[in-house]
């Protein structure tokens, strides 16, 4: 899967568990301004509205969402009611939103609108005071100092661009850093050059050399205030912005399943879109025991109106994907790539089936064989052994009921040791919000410390976040009381790990957690029992060409299950079992792969008999 795709799964987690409705969805920042470094994250921002019948509650609407990062999607967003309120003050991010060159979302006449009514509020004078003070901000904090990192430069050089466009040209800056610079001087094109080089391989935190040219050009322009009395701040006609927010809202009357809002599990199980329908999973193996859980999988049909709009939809579940209904155009895509849990829907044994429509007789398993179930079913398998030695892991290191917070990362620095901070100012006497901090150039993690009654200093920690840390302005003369090192790195896993492992524990089989605590062999038993049913099933595909989802071997599986073999006598079985599917898959007269024209020609026969 693309990172495109999980971005647009995200999107579509968003719209589905909070019920909104996103009308636009960008990328921000590096990666939009064509500068990003090799771990920069996806800045993804997005403008959302929630059912016409909420605003005319007396309640505010949620007019914000922020999640928390997810690997390196960062996702955030406002409301529409909010992003008009901030387009009428020429909001500095908010433009740059509505010219981003990264689109992942937009419903059809948004951009158009939107841009149409920007160009009627849009204030220059607003547009450059935003830029000049990103400018000042960033070289009066992160670029003071011996080294700077890339980044920084970049930041502060690009907002001083889009302030010198503004005013050269009354007209928002564009996003994209290789069009704005047009405006910086010829003489910083070298420097430009290496600093660009420099950003796109060194990390987020790296820092480097001092650019002498920028320097002096970015020093010029922090310090100017001029030109400003020359711009014009255009009146704000509000009838212009209540008639798009009212058009944003309002949507006209739809067919029932035009959106896939309408795709409920209730909904697809209906006749009028199913055509599979069956409980998979341990009992079609012959796997299953006492206490077994019963999953469903379906496949519907979406009808051609919804295919004609602007919705895709994929796949509609539970939350714990017990029960799954897949769009027949998602089966066949993830047939054509031979998926193990769709080659077995093919195959179900007959007492397994709850319903079936005559449709899916066209769906033949043999059309769907290829060499390609090599991979994809060795390589699920080899995934779940991955799982399987995961379980212990949580199992052996289980994470405290409640999170840890920065502060308890945070440590003075005494002769060849380290204090916890906390402990420190608790026999100090201090408060860490009487504190100040300033940060050590060239020791990333370090910090000076700072404390006088008579100076009123930031605090260490924010009151908005206390899992971040201030750093606040200290007079030159001012002696630092001790060193502190902040461990941001330790922090961040310890989030990682305390959130995944209660995720784990709440959403974990306790059938299945317990009959593993109870053979107590360090993996878990049932992922290694299906890891060696693929094996089976992979060479029985490369040998008999049929994929047999009811096993022989069920009282070999059921051993397996139970943990009556040590972990490295199953890994060698299933080593074995690589072995001699990879000589099976040599022989086999399989094609390489699946017949993509014949697959896209079969669903749209399957399709228009189902009247689509």
């Amino acid at each position: 899967m693309s990172r495109l795709d999980d971005i647009q799964n995200l999107l579509d987690g968003i719209e589905e568990r909070l019920g909104v409705r996103i009308l636009y969805a960008v990328e921000s920042g590096s990666r939009a301004w064509g500068f990003a470094s090799p771990d920069s994250d996806y800045d993804i921002r997005f403008i959302y509205a929630w059912p016409q019948c909420e605003y005319a509650k007396i309640g505010e609407v949620r007019d914000t969402i922020e999640l928390p990062i997810e690997d390196d999607l960062d996702a955030g967003g406002w409301d529409v009611r909010k992003a008009l309120s901030l387009l009428k003050k020429s909001n500095g991010p908010l433009v740059e939103w509505l010219h981003s060159p990264i689109v992942y979302r937009a419903e059809e006449g948004f951009l158009k609108e939107w841009r149409r009514v920007l160009g009627e509020v849009f204030s220059p004078y607003a547009q450059v005071c935003h830029y000049r003070g990103l400018a000042r901000q960033m070289w009066m904090g992160s670029l003071q100092g011996e080294g700077a990192k890339a980044k920084s430069y970049l930041y502060c050089l690009r907002a001083t661009a889009c302030a010198e466009w503004v005013l050269q040209r009354r007209t928002p800056p564009p996003v994209e850093f290789s069009e704005v610079r047009e405006v910086l001087p010829d003489r910083l094109t070298s420097e430009l050059e290496q600093m660009l080089e420099a950003k796109a391989q060194s990390g987020e935190k790296d820092t480097g050399r001092r650019y002498e040219e920028i320097d002096a050009y970015l020093a010029e322009k922090c310090s100017e205030n001029g030109g400003l009395e020359e711009l014009s701040t255009p009146p704000k006609v509000a009838s212009v912005l209540d008639d798009l927010y009212v058009k944003t809202i309002s949507k006209p009357k739809r067919s029932e399943l035009l959106f896939k809002e309408s795709y409920t599990l209730d909904r697809v199980r209906k006749k009028d879109m199913l055509i599979f329908e069956a409980v998979a999973g341990s009992k079609a193996f012959g796997t299953n025991v006492e206490g077994s859980d019963e999953d469903l999988r379906g496949i519907f049909i979406a009808p051609p109106l919804f295919h004609g709009g602007l919705d895709q939809i994929q796949q509609v579940k539970d939350a714990k994907g017990d029960e799954v209904y897949f769009e027949l155009g998602r089966v066949v895509d993830l047939l054509i790539s031979n998926n193990p849990n769709l080659m077995e829907l093919l195959a179900m044994p007959e007492d397994c089936v709850r319903y079936r429509h005559p449709v899916m007789d066209l769906l033949k398993p043999e059309l769907f064989l290829s060499k390609r179930c090599e991979q994809s079913f060795g390589g699920y398998a080899l995934g779940q052994i991955k799982k399987a030695r995961g379980l212990n892991k949580k199992v052996m290191n289980p994470e405290p009921e409640k999170r840890k917070t920065l502060s308890d990362f945070c440590y003075v620095l005494e002769g060849q040791g380290s204090r916890p901070l906390m402990e420190w100012l608790g026999e100090q006497g201090m408060d860490q919000s009487d504190c100040g901090l300033v940060a050590v150039n060239h020791s990333p993690g370090t910090y000076a410390l700072f404390h006088d009654p008579e100076i009123h200093y930031r605090g260490i920690f924010s009151p908005r976040d206390p899992d971040a840390v201030l750093c606040s302005s200290v007079p030159r003369e001012a002696k630092p009381l001790a060193w502190v090192s902040v461990n941001e790195d330790a922090f961040k896993a310890h989030c990682k790990n305390h959130e995944a492992y209660w995720k784990w524990v709440k959403n974990r089989n306790e059938q299945r957690y317990l009959t593993n605590a109870q053979h107590d062999k360090g993996y878990d038993s049932k992922n290694m029992m299906h890891t060696l049913r693929l094996l089976d099933m992979a060479e029985e595909i490369a040998t008999e060409g049929v994929i047999r989802v009811r096993r022989p071997n069920r009282d070999f599986l059921l051993k397996v299950r139970s943990g009556e073999f040590e972990y490295d006598e199953l890994l060698a079985m299933a080593e074995e079992k690589m072995q001699r599917i990879s000589e099976a898959y040599a022989r086999s007269s399989l094609p390489e792969d699946v017949d993509r024209v014949k697959a896209v020609e079969l669903l749209a026969e399957m399709r228009s008999v189902f009247g689509n």
